[in-house]
């Protein structure tokens, strides 16, 4: 790995020889180029923005669980 950035303690960006960037979340690491993490960090703030929206207006939030939706 040539350089790190680090936002917090859990999560960081490493930039490694193999040209790939190495995203990793507390034990969770994963490999991108350049534009698939841009489009992979973008994507993560839309959806932050959606579950900061869906606090303040809580009938956007499901009220129950669908047979369609799965939690581990």
């Amino acid at each position: 790995m040539e350089n790190v950035l680090s936002s917090d303690l859990q999560s960081k960006v490493a930039f490694c020889g193999c040209g790939k960037l190495h995203f990793t979340y507390g034990p969770l690491t994963l490999h991108f180029d350049r534009s698939e993490f841009l489009a992979f960090a973008d994507s993560v703030g839309r959806l932050g923005a959606l579950v900061r929206q869906a606090a303040k207006d809580s009938s956007a939030v499901p009220s129950h669980v669908t047979n369609a939706t799965v939690c581990h």
